[in-house]
């Protein structure tokens, strides 16, 4: 860790306190939704790893931060919560988990609950009734025990050419194909990789038992759609099934129908955000980093990806974003 880092690690909280602290007496109406995946023993390597894991002391700590100087609300009511903000308020902030992992029922859930936090976990249902793993976790598993060249001859079979320079890490690259190829030629390459991993370790994904579980608890559940497709790529019927499919089968577990939906790798635009809209949602999360006014689109409301480094940087990355909607 660089002096800089350091610096940012030990001061980072309290400089973000001083920053933010003018904005609170304003009257300015903001709030902001953060955005986990998994969280385990000890954080993960965003080097190494599509979708690292937060450890759980890393974790822990960044709640706590948000616990002290936030309003934590469940992400439904986030753009009302920062529209109906007075002077001198907590800005209000929305804990959010996207994609079918076991760690939201095992690690999160308990974290959640011993701190009384609120938070809302955005699944995708494809392993409800048995594991299932996506093109990402074989692209992964497969590189970590070593199969690289014979995992891009699979996806060189669907992409002649891989994005990217020989500087980029090749599973980045292998990420970068796959999620360009159409729905099809992506499904028929993890097919493939899927035949070459092996069957998925009994415990892989989310079962309907832990969506209950979560539900039980009290905590929202949204969707994040059942292929977990690129919808800014996807043509107006291909869209339209892609916002409903598997819907009816989470309904079922749930006993209710969710009304919340994060999209796929956080991308959408205004015409998404029509489609969701159609299909029923009342309020939709991409991934890019922007604090929610109140004139915000209920349907694309940004989140911030909390730092892998230190309670201080997440504090400075948070404050960023509020101080930024609010020049």
């Amino acid at each position: 860790m660089t002096l800089a880092e350091r610096l940012r690690s030990l001061l980072g909280a309290p400089l973000a306190g001083l920053l933010l602290y003018p904005l609170r007496l304003s009257r300015r109406r903001l709030g902001v939704a953060v955005m986990y995946h998994g969280v385990a023993d000890r954080t993960g390597d965003p080097a190494r790893e599509l979708v690292p894991p937060h450890g759980i002391g890393l974790f822990e700590a960044q709640l706590r931060h948000l616990q002290c100087h936030f309003g934590l609300v469940p992400a439904s009511e986030l753009l009302a919560a920062a529209s109906e903000r007075r002077r001198g308020e907590r800005f209000p902030v929305a804990v959010t988990f996207d994609d079918d992992l076991r760690s939201h029922a095992l690690v999160s859930m308990p974290a959640l609950r011993r701190l009384g936090a609120p938070a809302t976990f955005f699944v995708c249902g494809a392993s409800l009734d048995g594991p299932h793993r996506f093109w990402w976790e074989l692209l992964q598993a497969l590189l970590d025990r070593g199969e690289g060249r014979a995992t891009r001859r699979v996806v060189e079979e669907r992409c002649e050419r891989l994005p990217g320079g020989d500087t980029v890490p090749l599973l980045r690259r292998l990420a970068a194909a796959l999620e360009g190829l159409s729905p099809a030629d992506r499904e028929a390459t993890t097919e493939r990789l899927a035949s070459l991993a092996g069957p998925p370790p009994g415990d892989t994904g989310m079962p309907a038992t832990d969506v209950q579980a979560l539900a039980d608890e009290g905590f929202e559940i949204g969707f994040h759609t059942l292929h977990h497709h690129r919808l800014t790529s996807l043509g107006d019927a291909d869209l339209s099934r892609a916002l409903r499919e598997g819907l009816e089968r989470l309904e079922g577990t749930l006993g209710s129908r969710p009304v919340l939906i994060a999209y796929p790798h956080g991308k959408a635009d205004e015409r998404v955000a029509a489609a969701a809209r159609d299909a029923g949602f009342r309020c939709g999360f991409t991934s890019r980093p922007r604090a929610v006014t109140s004139e915000s689109n209920p349907l694309l409301l940004g989140r911030v990806e909390p730092s892998f480094r230190s309670k201080g940087h997440f504090a400075l990355e948070l404050a960023r974003c509020l101080l930024r909607e609010a020049v």
